[in-house]
């Protein structure tokens, strides 16, 4: 299951989900908790008990909401990706390191689980991969879990790719009014404003045809790839570490993918999610040069100033 909430900041809006498995037990596996309204805990608790939480990467929109998730949910396991760092909380690469304000029982092993490595008690219907990448020069470590879900051939991610959809999906409705999101350009702009690309416009191309008119969004739409932002923040500084999660993930036999952004479940192969990473390996991008401008500004902002990573 996904239960999604709408995270709207400045002129960026995106959907945030959190994806809920039944395990073998009964139980619910909940990845990436967002935050514990009257309304998803009621639609939680309908489906199960929440028995095991998963905080499975470092950005900020989905660390935020774990302290009041876990408060909800006290009896629930919590298992986190390691580098954690910032106002939400520090660990390293191990429980006893954690200082996030509640329990964590675990922290997922760098790279693939080895012989000895602490692993959860759910840990026999899930295989995982940690991407982590400690950036000194920039204050704080890059991770990410992603799970492969063995009895559903399911692979679950959380920011490692995404699948931009021709229409806003149903949750805009309950923010924006229906006059705005039947403008031509609404969900145009709001693509391309969520992922970070410049608003440059084709004043030539008619509105009835958005990904000419607004070639950013023609160039991420309709497809999985992975999100501007973190090629430009993560992979560019680490590609060989990136190339290696990928690489190890794509071994693994799924046929669906689920995200915590944009459209999901998306319908893909292991090759394709790795077609999704091309660009590591020097196939001809294809955002165009001038659409970086914005993310090349705040790269180096971050490096300039230490701000920490992504």
């Amino acid at each position: 299951w996904a239960l999604e909430q709408l995270l709207t900041f400045a002129n960026v809006s995106a959907t945030v989900r959190t994806i809920v498995i039944r395990l073998k037990d009964g139980s619910l596996w909940v990845n990436g908790p967002q935050w514990p309204t009257g309304e998803f805990c009621k639609l939680l608790d309908e489906l199960g008990p929440v028995r095991h939480v998963v905080l499975p990467c470092v950005a900020l929109e989905h660390k935020a909401p774990i302290k009041a998730f876990t408060k909800r949910y006290p009896e629930a396991s919590v298992w986190v990706a390691p580098g954690q760092y910032g106002p939400f909380g520090t660990v390293g690469l191990t429980a006893s390191s954690a200082k996030m304000g509640y329990r964590v029982d675990g922290v997922f092993p760098v790279g693939a689980p080895k012989a000895g490595d602490a692993l959860p008690h759910w840990a026999d219907e899930f295989d995982m991969r940690t991407l982590y990448v400690d950036l000194p020069e920039n204050a704080g470590p890059v991770a990410e879990t992603a799970f492969l879900h063995k009895p559903t051939r399911t692979l679950v991610t959380t920011d490692a790719v995404v699948f931009v959809p021709a229409q806003p999906p149903p949750i805009f409705s309950t923010y924006f009014a229906p006059s705005d999101a039947a403008d031509p350009d609404f969900w145009a702009k709001s693509v391309i404003q969520a992922v970070f690309l410049p608003l440059r416009e084709d004043g030539a191309a008619p509105r009835s045809q958005p990904a000419a008119r607004w070639p950013g969004y023609g160039a991420v739409q309709g497809r999985l790839l992975r999100a501007p932002i973190l090629r430009a923040f993560a992979d560019a500084r680490a590609p060989a570490e990136v190339r290696s999660w990928v690489a190890s993930i794509a071994e693994w036999p799924f046929d669906r993918v689920l995200t915590a952004h944009f459209a999901s479940p998306i319908k893909a192969t292991p090759a394709e999610f790795a077609g999704a990473f091309s660009y590591l390996d020097g196939e001809l991008p294809d955002i165009r040069c001038e659409d970086w401008r914005l993310l090349d500004g705040l790269n180096k902002l971050i490096e300039d100033n230490q701000l920490g990573a992504p």
